[in-house]
């Protein structure tokens, strides 16, 4: 991380060839290094070595190259290039602002964007006109920046690249092509987590998840109108699947959220039953529920030429909408992974998608676009409100800098030395909307803290004492156990993220239950997580949490490289509530030779 101090251990031994002095000569960009510690040669007997720790210091976030290059006895040139890479690997926090831009006035962005923020961790995304409204060009970076990877997940980073080309290309996320082979790419991922019976698993192939088999089935089927290829085998198994799972579907008086959008799906590939779209219609109208169900009932209807009963599942659909109860809402379990918010982008998508005029429009779109970090699932309806609402984004009547606008008015600005000021400027006629949104690490780490959950990381030795973490030496190893604490019972899927310090790499991936290791008996754990991922730089676990109870996980980790080390704090996120949160202090550690 920027500021690490460790060290370089360079090894140089004679093989063949003459012997006598060696050249040296270290040099390195974005890193300091300590010259007063690197000789301009070494002398090597025959098959002699020479060992030489030399101190360096972390600079910016990057890639940063070490050159160590070598002049041997008899004049022969040897150099050996690495690359060294600098992340900060705190949580980052994303900043809305929205305001009218008069007709004639300008908008000058420059790097006070950015202040408070890490140098070098900032990002922004700017937009003027009909996408600022939703902040189209923010969720879009915001989804293309998750980093987690589950089916869902994948899903909705890549749904909305089949309609936003042309906002993520302004955006330098990709040219078509590109965005093309990112699509496709996506397609590939959740067809590998594709069962025999064409039903689709959150992390891995699996079965029962009825909704997320019509999340999925829908993402095929529209990118399958786009023209990108989904292989008919697996496109037929997913909707034999989808049939299969609404002819046996239990009868419901209040749910049905994965049988509407079953019969969504079923219905855009003419492959639904007109009958059961009725019979549901006439006879379940106010069982559906949430009303995103209400309304993809509603849309399958439309897709099949019956606008009257369409439009009274969409009146339905809006009915509950404006039953529900303001503020936020309560921790509950959602089987479609939804929120109010994005039931109301999802019924405004819908609506807008049918052509159906019972739904106020501008009102839904006012109750969606309040600033503040979205879900995945409110990000990816929010973004297909944005294009149903929107036929054809253009900057027509804006200058930056001067210069006319041609497509979309959208940037994407990254926090760099040398970033420019950009005049913004509104000559439309009529006053618009614009729509700042930051991201980075902030200055000033905050404490710690959480709404909803608190989060515990604790160190301990092998045989169950609490580790201090000011002088751990080479090769020590120490179990990492993460305690998360709910302020009440709720019931989430749940992320915990923990990233490591420079200095420490994973031991043994395998150990998250209590007798994994003979010796860590006193390890009492029985969190069973619903997928775990041991990355280079964290600890990744998904934990499904239904209880008002505190549970654990742990890991193992030794200590590797000598040096003072930044240790980023540990997190746990709702991943579809993202509000609620929590996560550790930062902290820093000495790991000695």
């Amino acid at each position: 991380a920027p500021g690490d101090e460790s060290r370089i251990l360079l090894e140089i031994v004679h093989a063949t060839g003459p012997s006598g002095r060696v050249g040296l000569d270290v040099t390195a960009e974005g890193l300091a290094l300590n010259t007063g510690e690197i000789p301009s040669g070494v002398q090597l007997a025959d098959l002699g070595k020479a060992s030489l720790s030399i101190p360096l210091t972390a600079g910016a976030v990057g890639d940063h190259s070490i050159t160590v290059a070598l002049t041997t006895p008899e004049g022969a040139q040897l150099t050996k290039t690495l690359t060294l890479p600098v992340r900060l690997n705190d949580p980052t926090v994303t900043r809305t602002s929205r305001f009218t831009l008069a007709d004639g006035k300008a908008f000058n962005f420059d790097r006070e964007a950015f202040a408070g923020l890490r140098p070098g961790t900032g990002s922004a995304t700017l937009a003027l006109g009909p996408l600022a409204q939703l902040d189209a060009p923010g969720l879009l970076l915001a989804l293309d920046r998750y980093p987690y990877g589950c089916t869902e997940q994948t899903t909705s980073r890549a749904m909305p690249l089949l309609y936003m080309d042309q906002v993520a290309e302004a955006m330098g996320l990709g040219a078509r092509d590109a965005l093309k082979t990112r699509i496709d790419g996506a397609i590939e991922q959740v067809l590998t987590r594709q069962s025999s019976n064409g039903a689709f698993g959150l992390w891995r192939p699996g079965a029962g998840d009825f909704w997320l088999d019509a999340y999925v089935s829908d993402f095929l089927s529209r990118a399958k109108a786009q023209g990108h290829t989904v292989p008919d085998h697996a496109f037929r198994m997913a909707m034999d699947n989808l049939r299969n799972r609404v002819n046996f579907a239990p009868d419901f008086d209040k749910g049905g959220e994965d049988v509407a959008y079953a019969l969504m799906v079923l219905a855009r590939e003419g492959a639904a039953s007109m009958g059961d779209l009725r019979y549901y219609a006439d006879v379940k109208t106010r069982a559906f529920a949430p009303p995103l169900a209400a309304a993809q009932l509603g849309a399958a209807l439309a897709l099949y030429g019956d606008p009257t009963r369409a439009d009274l599942m969409f009146a339905e659909a809006v009915r509950q909408l404006l039953a529900l109860p303001e503020g936020k809402e309560a921790q509950l379990w959602r089987a479609d992974y939804g929120t109010h918010l994005r039931d109301a982008a999802g019924v405004l998508t819908l609506a807008a998608e049918a052509g159906s005029r019972v739904v106020d429009r501008n009102a839904l779109a006012r109750r969606i676009a309040a600033p503040g970090q979205k879900s995945t699932q409110e990000a990816l309806w929010t973004l297909l409100a944005a294009n149903a609402l929107i036929e054809a984004p253009q900057g027509d009547g804006f200058t930056v800098n001067g210069a006319a606008v041609d497509g979309p008015l959208v940037h994407i600005l990254e926090d760099q030395a040398d970033l420019a000021p950009l005049e913004i400027a509104n000559g439309t006629g009529e006053e618009a909307v614009l729509t700042l949104t930051t991201y980075g690490v902030p200055e000033v780490a905050p404490e710690k803290g959480g709404q909803g959950y608190a989060i515990d990381r604790l160190y301990f030795t092998l045989d169950g004492a609490p580790a201090d973490l000011a002088e751990v030496a080479v090769g020590t190893r120490l179990v990492t156990v993460l305690r998360v604490t709910p302020f009440a019972k709720s019931e989430a899927r749940l992320m915990v993220s923990d990233p490591l310090p420079a200095g420490f790499e994973i031991d043994n991936p395998s150990l998250l239950q209590s007798g994994d290791v003979r010796e860590l008996d006193w390890l009492k754990l029985s969190t069973h997580a619903q997928n775990t991922e041991f990355r280079s730089d964290r600890f990744l676990a998904a934990v499904d949490w239904r209880s008002d109870k505190p549970f654990e996980l742990a890991y193992m980790v030794r200590a590797v490289s000598p040096g003072a080390f930044h240790h980023p704090a540990a997190s746990v996120e709702d991943m579809y509530r993202p509000s609620f949160r929590a996560h550790t202090a930062t902290g820093q550690l000495t790991v000695t030779p």
